[in-house]
Order: structure tokens, then C-alpha cells, then sequence
């Protein structure tokens, strides 16, 4: 077998197991009373009257007339049977072949119940039983009970139901009466439920309603949203501007404290300002001197000619080009 295969088989087992767990679980709440089902009223071989819930026999104290036959352990051949793993819709056939093997009468002159169980090698255990077919006629007779009426078999104080089609009919109104239990479990879970879930729900309601107020006011705030965008834009121009004009030179300031620098024998061809740091070009009668004298101005420093000076012969005088500093600490207003 493939891989493939062995994983399959191995699910298939698991799930018939699990199945076969459902209903096991579902036998016991049958038997105590907690679970929806049908209870049949049996006359036993001696005349006494039983009441079969599931596989659970009661002694019947109050009236009602018996429509279905329960045979004593005395009257049955029961045993038990070991099988192989094997699917569970197989295990019919297989007990049936099995049962036709143990018995000591041809299969047309028996009756047989039987109930499975998984063991712990994943095959099956079989609880078997089974008594002369004339004899369940003749007890049937006996109490006027119907030729189709359920027929238990008593085995080790329970009872086997033999699988007749009076068990069929009771098999499918039990399948009804396990829909209703389920759907009454699923309406009383609710109902349980509900109050520990209503929060969730308003809450849910709420963050809806909140939703759908945003979808709203969104189309309603676009045109605020767009001013608002430009305000902020302009805002940010403004802060551009106000960053700019407190670190840009005074250049009143600048121009004013250059011409109280510069002698009256000097003049100046070009001022050239970037941030603090000052370029002029001119003409003056002493280069040297007039470096100087302007490095003694409180508002400029780090005075520096950027070039050799070049004497004008028809002016008579220095051409210079000076580099410098603008102190703002040190300059006037």
C-alpha cells in the first residue's frame, strides 16, 4: 500500500472511531434520561414487562401494553468475537459471516443481535447473541405480539436489539429525535450565550454606526481638507521665511557699518554678501592700512585679502578685493 493509501486508511479509522464514539457517548445519555428517545415496552419469557431505553433494562411497574419481545439469557447462545481492522460500514457483513460460522443451526433458523466495540489494536470486539428463530415465534405467539415486533436479546443484564425492520423503523424516528435534541442543544447554547455575546454585538454596532458616519462626513470635509492642506502649506512657507529672514545678514545694518568703516579716500566697486560671510572689491589709497583699520570695527572679523593689490596708476590708487565675517553679536542697529 502508498503512502497515500496508508493515510487514508488511517483516516477513515480515526473517523469511524470517532463515529462510532458519537454514538457510544449518545447511548449513555439515552440510558440516564438525557437525551431524547424512545422507549419500547417488552414482555420477557416469563410474562413479565420491561422497559428497553437503549440497551438499558427497567422493570415495568405501571400499565401499558408490551409491543416488543425481550428472550432470556437462558434461551440465547452468546459469545464474543475478535476481528481484524476493518471499516466500520464492513463490520456488518463480517459479523454475519462470523455469526453463520459459531452457530450451531442453519442461518435461516436463527436470530442474532450483536453490538461492536473498537479495541486498542484498532480492530473490533464483537458481544454476540443469538437463539432459535422457532422459538422467538413461539414466544411471540404466546404473548400476541405482531410477527414484525422488536425482538432484545438478554445478554449479561442488557439488551441487544435484533436488527429487524422494527429496529430499522425505530433507527430512523431516532435519527429525527437526535436532530431535534441537537437543534434544541444548539437553541438553549445560544440562549446561554447570548448574554455573555451582547456586548460584542453593540459594540459591533457600534463601531457600524461609527462607519458609516465617517463615510459621511469624508465627501462633506474634503473641501476643509483641502484648506486645510494649504493653510499648512502656507503655514510652512512662513516658517521657510521666518528661519530665512533670522539667519540672513541686517543688510541696512550691514551697508551702514561698511561706509563707517571705509575712509573718505575709498570707495567700493562691489559688495558681495552669502549668509555671513562678506566679499568686497575697490579702490583705496593704502591697502594695508585700510585692512587694518577695518579689522578694529566691533561688527566685522576674520578680515582677510583674498588677492594681491594692484595699484591704479591713472587713480593713482590700490585696487583690493577683502574677505570678512559679519559678527551679529558685535554689530550695531
Amino acid at each position: 500500500m502508498t503512502g497515500r493509501g496508508q493515510l487514508s486508511s488511517r483516516v477513515q479509522a480515526a473517523l469511524d472511531r470517532l463515529a462510532w464514539g458519537v454514538g457510544d457517548l449518545k447511548r449513555v445519555l439515552i440510558e440516564r434520561g438525557a437525551w431524547p428517545a424512545g422507549t419500547s415496552v417488552a414482555v420477557s419469557t416469563d410474562g413479565g414487562r420491561w422497559a428497553v431505553t437503549g440497551g438499558r433494562l427497567r422493570k415495568k411497574t405501571g400499565g401499558g401494553k408490551a409491543v416488543s419481545l425481550l428472550v432470556s439469557e437462558s434461551e440465547c447462545l452468546s459469545g464474543t468475537v475478535q476481528f481484524p481492522p476493518m471499516l466500520r460500514k464492513a463490520l456488518n457483513g463480517a459479523v454475519e459471516e462470523a455469526l453463520w460460522r459459531v452457530s450451531p443451526l442453519p442461518p435461516d433458523q436463527i436470530v442474532a443481535a450483536w453490538r461492536a466495540e473498537p479495541d486498542a489494536a484498532g480492530g473490533w470486539t464483537v458481544q454476540w447473541s443469538m437463539c432459535r428463530r422457532s422459538a422467538r415465534d413461539q414466544l411471540l405467539a404466546q404473548h400476541g405480539l405482531r410477527e414484525d415486533a422488536a425482538v432484545f436479546l438478554v445478554r449479561q443484564g442488557r439488551a441487544l436489539a435484533v436488527r429487524n425492520p422494527a429496529w430499522q423503523r425505530q433507527a430512523s424516528r431516532q435519527r429525527w429525535m437526535d436532530g431535534a435534541g441537537v437543534l434544541l442543544l444548539v437553541v438553549t447554547l445560544a440562549a446561554l450565550s447570548l448574554p455573555a455575546l451582547m456586548p460584542l454585538v453593540l459594540k459591533r454596532q457600534a463601531v457600524v454606526r461609527a462607519v458609516e458616519h465617517v463615510n459621511v462626513l469624508v465627501p462633506q470635509a474634503a473641501p476643509l481638507r483641502e484648506k486645510m492642506d494649504e493653510l499648512r502649506r502656507q503655514a510652512s512657507i512662513a516658517e521657510d521665511l521666518r528661519k530665512n529672514i533670522a539667519s540672513d545678514l541686517p543688510l541696512a545694518s550691514v551697508i551702514d557699518s561698511l561706509s563707517a568703516a571705509l575712509p573718505a579716500d575709498t570707495w567700493l566697486d562691489r559688495v558681495e554678501i552669502n549668509g555671513h560671510e562678506i566679499r568686497i572689491t575697490g579702490l583705496t589709497s593704502n591697502a594695508t592700512e585700510l585692512i587694518a583699520h577695518m579689522g578694529r570695527q566691533p561688527g566685522l572679523a576674520d578680515i582677510r585679502a583674498t588677492g594681491a593689490n594692484v595699484r591704479d596708476g591713472a587713480l593713482n590708487k590700490e585696487r583690493f578685493t577683502f574677505e570678512m565675517r559679519w559678527k551679529v553679536e558685535g554689530a550695531k542697529p
